[in-house]
């Protein structure tokens, strides 16, 4: 159970490494020239999912004058309703019929981020392929989180790891297949069909992760499904 901590440990080491490279690159505006706009309207995303919150809280507890004078932008779901505190009944139904309208717009807002976010993603994802493939190959299967706890990818039967190893066995630990699906699909699809596709990948997403730490947890040799695909293993110790 030991090394599954250790693993876990320079995991975290690791993508906090090359988070902080990727946002490093893709926070200069002249390599994405995105950016800006994508963090205008992650603002606007967060405003608007905070006031809609606090929408729903202060119907219990403010008067329909009240809440037509702090959220005009809601007013049209208070029209029916006097100047008197609402019911439960009455907070349930303005509820229900503001739900639809802003799942809609973080829908709005979660494929306008989509498509702000395609340099920053691909960008990301250079960086883990550099990181997680081309170093880790190069310095015998260790990555700096790995070197500082002393672990070591090898191969599962004697042989020498190429980089197609260290290549599949990223696709499925790193997300890096899930993630280039999403961006072609950010790039080709409509809205529509985006956020389709989206939500599809989101729980493929949970499934690979949920599946990965089952199999570390009970395979005996703590294999997971990274491991099995790319025919590797991880073990504890200096490299020879």
């Amino acid at each position: 159970m030991k090394i599954i901590f250790k693993r876990l440990a320079a995991y975290i080491i690791d993508i906090v490494i090359v988070s902080l490279f990727a946002t490093l690159i893709t926070s200069n505006n002249y390599i994405n020239k995105d950016y800006n706009k994508y963090q205008e309207t992650y603002k606007e995303y967060e405003k608007y999912s905070r006031e809609y919150e606090n929408f729903t809280s202060d119907l219990e507890e403010l008067k329909t004058s009240e809440l037509k004078t702090k959220y005009k932008d809601y007013s049209k779901y208070l029209e029916d309703f006097n100047d008197e505190e609402l019911s439960e009944k009455d907070i349930k139904k303005i509820k229900v019929n503001s739900e639809d309208e802003y799942i809609e717009k973080l829908k709005n807002y979660s494929y306008k981020l989509g498509k702000l976010s395609i340099i920053q993603k691909t960008i990301s994802i250079l960086c883990i392929l550099l990181y997680f493939v081309v170093f880790q190959y190069y310095f015998n299967g260790q990555t700096l989180g790995k070197k500082l706890l002393k672990l070591q990818v090898v191969s599962n039967n004697g042989k020498t790891l190429t980089i197609l190893n260290y290549f599949i066995r990223t696709l499925i630990l790193n997300e890096v297949f899930i993630n280039t699906v999403s961006i072609i699909c950010n790039i080709f699809l409509s809205k529509k069909n985006y956020l389709i596709y989206s939500e599809i990948i989101y729980y493929v997403t949970y499934v690979v992760e949920m599946t990965i730490i089952f199999m570390i947890l009970f395979d005996k040799n703590n294999r997971g499904l990274h491991d099995f695909a790319s025919n590797t293993k991880v073990i504890e110790g200096e490299i020879k």
